[in-house]
């Protein structure tokens, strides 16, 4: 008798735990179109039209949540040359962990990307390749991986090569 009263307050319990304890969003993995749904709510309006509306090319820099990755996969996003120092050095130079992820959040990156690891959030930021506006949040959302996120994209107009002048390029010494 006992046992049927437990029962229903125990099927209660364990469906309120994931009200209580939910599951991290960042497990998993996320389709494209729910990265770039996610992202876009977190751009400003100004940032959504500029993305929609501007044209020429433009260099994107993308900043991934990677805390639930696990080593492999982050040594896997590390190539040759990558600043996986980064964020060690800011966190030595401040104490707080929010001003050290801020500095790191404004910091210039390259196409082999930076480390901030160690702390929650542990953060990979990486630049992408030129190209059209409209496709930056796709391109992004395509380099996301399984248990990564993209949180935060910018971008900065691409400066076109400086021409050569065609009249000193040939030039030899007589």
């Amino acid at each position: 008798m006992r046992h049927l009263f437990l029962a229903p307050i125990a099927a209660f319990g364990l469906s309120g735990c994931s009200l209580l304890f939910p599951e991290d969003p960042r497990l998993g993995d996320e389709d494209k179109g729910a990265c770039e749904g996610r992202v876009r709510t977190s751009l400003t309006y100004q940032e959504s039209e500029e993305l929609r509306t501007v044209t020429g090319l433009w260099i994107p820099t993308y900043t991934y949540d990677v805390t639930k990755l696990d080593f492999a996969a982050i040594q896997a996003l590390s190539v040759p040359g990558t600043d996986e120092t980064a964020g060690t050095r800011l966190m030595q130079e401040t104490n707080r962990t929010q001003a050290a992820v801020e500095r790191f959040m404004n910091m210039d990156v390259s196409e082999k990307g930076a480390f901030f690891l160690g702390r929650e959030p542990a953060l990979y930021r990486v630049q992408g390749k030129a190209q059209p506006a409209s496709q930056i949040l796709a391109s992004g959302c395509a380099r996301q991986q399984p248990d990564m996120r993209l949180f935060a994209v910018s971008w900065k107009q691409a400066r076109s090569r400086a021409k050569i002048d065609p009249d000193t390029s040939d030039k030899t010494d007589p």
